[in-house]
């Protein structure tokens, strides 16, 4: 009975260290409404060259009286901000941890905004479409980042820009993602993991995923040389020593082929030439672990496919190509023979 009742306690105690992780800012998918005031003129202009942050103002909208926070704003990114392909970059918001407190934002400090590349309708279904990408994986695994939908209004405090309306989202932080599944975010240069290091399972639920959305924009274990791993990944583990059963998580998806970004372009040295086309880059010692993975996707298609059905941005020409998209990666998994030519004999390595 001893036993019986220290394990409750422990289960308590577990279950309540789950909770305390579980951020307000994403423990829901309401959209949020926001007005940020910035110096955009300066700040749009300088983007291409520059991430140097600029003082700017939250004003966080909801029941109540409205919540204004001082922050620091500032471009961020590569390809969206400096290609010259997108109007409005992605941006970076720098909180005053201190002041949120009672807030919806109680516990962030810095958060990823994922804006609007050009305004149009076009574009935003493109957004949307990135956004859902990160609910899918949601309910494939959770150690995967969550989001959260805004509706975001910017005024130019330089008066040189009319106020501008879009969607939007926030990304959760990758210390969150760690602290939800009892793990931390390793803090390695490119070349600080190597791939035997990784969890088998988890990486196999990782490649297929991608294979899914059509994302060939990642790697696993390799970036930019001298840079943070890893190329649209980052990686979870027991301790910042511990090179075993190291999990990545994937981000920043709008170089796949469900996004369908006109901008996006399949990488260098890949035999295609659509990022509509789906193309396996599994590593060939994960290989075991496909088939339990299939299972995974098999079970959970019924939510996946309501993540895109209850999807109220989506415009319904766009949900129907969408669960299309994802209906032809169903058709090739339930296929042995498909699975064998398309996914096992096309692993690297």
């Amino acid at each position: 009975m001893r036993w019986l009742a220290l394990l409750a306690v422990a289960a308590a105690l577990s279950f309540a260290g789950q909770a305390s992780a579980q951020t307000a800012l994403f423990s829901t998918d309401t959209e949020l409404e926001l007005t940020i005031e910035a110096p955009l003129s300066t700040l749009l202009r300088q983007a291409p060259r520059s991430t140097d942050p600029h003082p700017a103002v939250v004003t966080l909208i909801g029941a109540g009286e409205p919540s204004r926070f001082e922050i620091a704003l500032s471009a961020r990114g590569l390809s969206r901000r400096t290609r010259g392909y997108c109007a409005f970059p992605p941006l970076r918001l720098d909180f005053d941890a201190d002041t949120l407190g009672g807030t919806v934002l109680q516990g962030q400090n810095r958060l990823k905004l994922v804006t609007t590349c050009r305004p149009s309708r076009n574009y935003e279904q493109i957004i949307v479409h990135e956004y859902l990408a990160y609910r899918l994986y949601n309910e494939i695994t959770p150690l995967s980042y969550r989001v959260r939908p805004l509706r975001v209004t910017y005024r130019d405090t330089e008066g040189r820009r009319r106020d501008e309306t879009q969607f939007n989202f926030l990304i959760e932080d990758i210390d969150d993602v760690a602290d939800r599944n009892q793990r931390v975010a390793l803090d390695v240069m490119t070349g600080g993991v190597r791939t035997p290091h990784l969890d088998a399972a988890a990486t196999a639920r990782y490649v297929l995923f991608q294979m899914m959305i059509g994302n060939l924009d990642w790697d696993l274990v390799t970036g930019v040389p001298g840079e943070d791993c890893c190329h649209n990944s980052k990686l979870l583990a027991a301790t910042q020593e511990s090179r075993q059963a190291v999990i990545p998580v994937p981000y920043d998806f709008d170089g796949s082929g469900f996004a369908d970004a006109p901008y996006a372009a399949v990488p260098e040295g890949l035999p295609i030439n659509n990022i509509r086309t789906r193309l396996y880059r599994g590593m060939c010692r994960h290989n075991a672990e496909i088939p339990a993975a299939i299972e995974t996707f098999r079970a959970r298609r019924a939510q996946l496919t309501a993540v895109i059905a209850n999807e109220p941005r989506l415009t319904e020409s766009k949900r129907r190509e969408a669960q299309r998209y994802i209906d032809d990666f169903f058709e090739m998994i339930e296929n042995p023979a498909r699975v064998q030519s398309q996914i096992i004999q096309r692993c690297r390595g």
